[in-house]
């Protein structure tokens, strides 16, 4: 199996130094380091039994997404979001619920809902690769622990939930199982992951904007000519009618003018 550490705490030997350790401590929180323990024991029981044709991911870092996602294991069958988990006790699974057994060995609600918190993981990667136009085939989400001493009664969770024994059994599943990928798509699925960027949002294009009508300035003697050749008369005789006009206009004022001064 190959494995791709894609956390940033690492030194150049692909082992956390305690300066790194402590960074990612810091800013990703002590779940991250326990995750980080977890999933080193994990990875020891699938690389005896998982060929190189699979690749597992660690600590995949997607745009916007709350926290990393600490497993992606990609099979020629399948995809697997995987969330490990080192705890010891009695838990019960029942759809998106996750209990805990208290005192009086009654279950009650945990403080951590593993549950959902692998369900987000999963559905994190899906929204993804949606966004990419990627279906992966087989895409689900597990939640698997390491710790022997870690009890589980399974009641039709929305992941799947496995304990140490079952470890190898899962493994020898997906070794086994029809393969579903096609190599590009394989490879396409990797560099998805890998190098994790959002798909550039395509611009609409800017219609462009018919010229506004301009008000063309009056000429008179294009006016002139309209109404000429609307009405059958001549350029001079429309001369002539104006100027009768204007004589007939300024009769009647001089006629108004002359009553107004006699009264």
């Amino acid at each position: 199996m190959k494995t791709i550490d894609l956390t940033p705490y690492k030194n150049d030997s692909d082992v956390l130094s305690t300066l790194k350790t402590l960074q990612g401590i810091i800013v990703q929180g002590w779940s991250w380091y326990q995750s980080r323990k977890s999933q080193k024991k994990l990875i020891s029981i699938l690389d005896d039994i998982l060929s190189d044709e699979c690749v597992l991911l660690r600590n995949v870092n997607l745009p916007k997404a709350g926290k990393p996602i600490p497993l992606v294991l990609v099979a020629p069958s399948g995809t697997t979001v995987i969330n490990p988990k080192d705890k010891k006790g009695f838990f019960r699974a029942e759809g998106k619920k996750w209990e805990v057994m208290g005192q009086g060995e009654e279950y009650k609600p945990a403080f951590n809902n593993l549950i959902h918190e692998t369900w987000v993981f999963q559905k994190t990667i899906e929204g993804y690769l949606k966004r990419h136009n990627f279906k992966a085939p087989n895409l689900s989400g597990a939640l698997i622990f390491v710790s022997t001493e870690t009890h589980i009664e399974s009641i039709s969770p929305i992941v799947k939930v496995i304990r140490a024994d079952g470890i190898k059994n899962f493994a020898r599943r997906l070794a086994i199982s029809k393969p579903e990928f096609t190599d590009l798509d394989f490879r396409n699925l990797i560099k998805l992951l890998t190098n994790p960027a959002l798909p550039e949002k395509k611009k609409a294009p800017i219609p462009e904007e018919e010229p506004s009508p301009q008000a063309e300035p009056f000429r008179f003697e294009e006016k002139l000519n309209d109404l000429v050749d609307v009405v059958n008369f001549s350029r001079k005789e429309w001369i002539v009618i104006g100027i009768l006009i204007i004589f007939v206009i300024l009769v009647l004022i001089a006629l108004i003018t002359l009553i107004l001064l006699t009264q």
